[in-house]
């Protein structure tokens, strides 16, 4: 089959044939197996990390909840730019 081929070159092309091969089974298991594993794995790594933050906000928010349930309604009405009137006990 390579007889046209000097003897000094079969080896040199059998490697580079042999490299092409196993350079394409690595471009098909690539993309038929650790590709899709590899999206998966950064999805779930994606949501876990979107949850993590919500759940932190959520805490956050908590204890923002819980500061401003402790304000009197002056501190409140002062916190929110405007001026408490005692005498009326209204906030303008």
């Amino acid at each position: 089959m390579l007889a046209w081929l000097p003897d000094s070159l079969k080896l040199p092309m059998a490697a580079i044939g042999g490299a092409v091969a196993a350079g394409a089974a690595l471009i098909v298991i690539n993309a038929l197996w650790w590709l899709p594993a590899a999206k998966e794995e950064g999805r779930v790594a994606e949501r876990a990390a979107a949850l993590q933050r919500s759940m932190d906000l959520i805490k956050q928010r908590g204890a923002t909840n819980e500061a401003v349930g402790r304000l009197s309604d002056g501190d409140l009405c002062h916190r929110l730019g405007g001026q408490w009137v005692r005498d009326a006990g209204t906030c303008e």
